[in-house]
């Protein structure tokens, strides 16, 4: 208990008001941006506004009450009760802003994002408060334009999954077979499907788990249905219907991007664009105490899975938990690190898996994968807490035999369940 307590004095902070919006919109922290060299001076307010946001397309009228942040290079959106309707878009992913020609008194505002919907926004404070939200959003759009960041997003949205899945040339969904694969890739002399979605060693090595019990081609088909209407990667919108599905489960196929897109790590992704293999050319061949911890790990990352018996599947793992020690080498490489990139590369590529291990590590779990792990151990004194008062049968059965609840429950947080599952 004194290590929890020395280490709750010493790294756990009341988080300020702007660390908790950027929690919440799953945005990168200033910390995290702060370890890349970024030349970016020019810096537009903050500021947010009260707002009813409705989404316009025909069979959703749905309008929520709200307020609209604008923290540049992003616009996210949150309902009054921060639960039915939220969204965190990167500003390059707006093409077109328009003044609508509302009745009087009611100032809205007509944005088109990359992927062609169109979100009503009435601003309803003041007239001088509206006037400068405008202003201020105008402005950071420009910075967006004077950067370049406009220019990526068509060869980034191209490496994810819903892409293919939603277009309106393709039959993903329709071709999707129990099993993830395509139906398309077994018909003979059939030309090579050319794929340029990153995706994850299950592609190669078929995903665990039971397809049939699984319901993939249903998962697929509402998932594409939800993705065409409401945005997908970069400008999702997440509506009460995102959460339903989410809870019936995530397709193998869409399962790594709806991770990072949820997580936040897109954004980290699409705002470093080759940093991961830059990070891996500027120290090949470097060694250091992580890396040879990494090697005595690597085979012992979820051997029974096919990806972890050969080479490939081995050679990625290394790769993204050496990038991220390389990255963070004030924590560098703790124990289950590896149990949890191995995980998250069946279904994710190496550079997806390197920012969301990033995210996970920094702002979702912080304390559990540290030299003193007292993120983790403070969990535990929770959890045991919830056990004696709600299962004490249990607790009362590990007391009589003086066993902790750790011994059994500590594998379970530190792996995220995977192992358990």
């Amino acid at each position: 208990m004194a290590t929890i307590s020395t280490a709750l004095r010493t790294q756990f902070k009341e988080p300020t008001k702007e660390q908790l919006t950027e929690i919440f919109f799953s945005l990168p922290s200033s910390e995290s941006l702060g370890k890349i060299d970024k030349s970016n001076d020019q810096q537009v307010e903050k500021m947010d506004i009260n707002t009813v946001l409705s989404l316009s397309v025909q069979g959703i009228e749905d309008s929520y009450a709200g307020k609209l942040y604008l923290i540049a290079p992003y616009l996210a959106f949150a309902s009054l009760d921060r639960k039915s309707m939220r969204f965190t878009i990167p500003l390059s992913t707006i093409r077109r802003v328009e003044r609508l020609n509302a009745r009087a008194g009611i100032y809205a505002l007509s944005l088109s994002t990359w992927h062609g919907h169109k979100i009503i926004v009435q601003l309803t404070s003041l007239r001088t408060t509206a006037d400068l939200f405008c202003s201020l959003l105008r402005d950071a759009l420009k910075i967006e334009l004077q950067r370049g960041q406009m220019k990526l997003v068509k060869p980034f949205v191209k490496t994810c999954y819903s892409e293919a899945l939603v277009s309106n040339s393709s039959s993903v969904a329709d071709n999707e077979r129990e099993d993830g694969s395509l139906i398309s890739e077994e018909k003979e002399n059939a030309a090579p499907r050319e794929s340029t979605y990153h995706g994850g060693l299950g592609l190669r090595f078929k995903f665990p788990g039971d397809p049939k019990k699984l319901r993939e081609a249903s998962k697929i088909k509402l998932w594409a249905t939800y993705l065409r209407s409401h945005g997908r990667n970069l400008t999702l919108l997440r509506y009460p219907q995102c959460t339903r599905l989410v809870q019936v489960g995530l397709p193998n196929r869409l399962r790594g991007e709806m991770w990072e897109t949820l997580s936040g790590s897109i954004y980290l992704r699409f705002s470093n664009p080759g940093y991961y293999d830059d990070l891996l050319k500027k120290n090949e061949g470097r060694t250091t105490t992580s890396t040879e911890d990494i090697e005595k790990d690597l085979h012992r990352s979820l051997p029974e899975y096919a990806g972890y018996q050969s080479e490939e599947g081995i050679g990625a793992l290394r790769r993204v938990l050496q990038a991220y020690s390389f990255r963070n080498p004030e924590l560098g490489y703790c124990q289950a690190m590896n149990i949890l990139a191995a995980a998250i590369l069946i279904y994710m590529s190496e550079e997806q898996a390197f920012w969301l291990l990033e995210v996970l590590c920094d702002r979702l779990l912080p304390g559990y994968y540290a030299p003193s792990m007292h993120g983790t151990l403070l969990d535990q004194r929770v959890f045991e807490a919830l056990v004696q008062r709600t299962l004490p049968l249990i607790h009362d059965h590990f007391q009589e035999v003086d066993v902790q609840l750790s011994v059994a429950s500590l594998p379970w947080f530190l792996s995220l369940f995977i192992n358990s599952m």
